[in-house]
């Protein structure tokens, strides 16, 4: 195995340890804690908890113009599950599944 290789393996392995105590963080927030904050205390939570995630997952998001203003309606065409995090990594969002849309 080359340096290279060892390099990347225990890079791998860095992230996925990094991602498994991240998402249990999220979980016994999501258990314990969230439930007690205000609405925008929860939507802030969410927003942070996103941004992390991304950067655990060694993902940059880039906006390209401004921001959405509070309360818009933001329509998505999302191509991975990535987006959903990536939305509320910029604004904290509720988000509607297309089933739920059509009715």
């Amino acid at each position: 195995m080359t340096v290279a290789a060892e390099v990347s393996a225990a890079r791998r392995c860095w992230r996925l340890l990094r991602l498994a105590h991240h998402l249990l963080l999220g979980a016994a927030a999501t258990l314990l804690v969230v439930p007690a904050l205000p609405a925008p205390a929860r939507r802030r939570v969410r927003q942070i908890w996103s941004q992390r995630l991304l950067r655990v997952l060694g993902i940059r998001v880039e906006l390209d113009g401004p921001a959405p203003p509070p309360h818009s309606l933001i329509v998505a065409n999302h191509v991975s599950w990535v987006d959903v995090f990536a939305i509320n990594a910029l604004a904290p969002a509720a988000f509607v599944a297309k089933a739920e849309v059509r009715t």
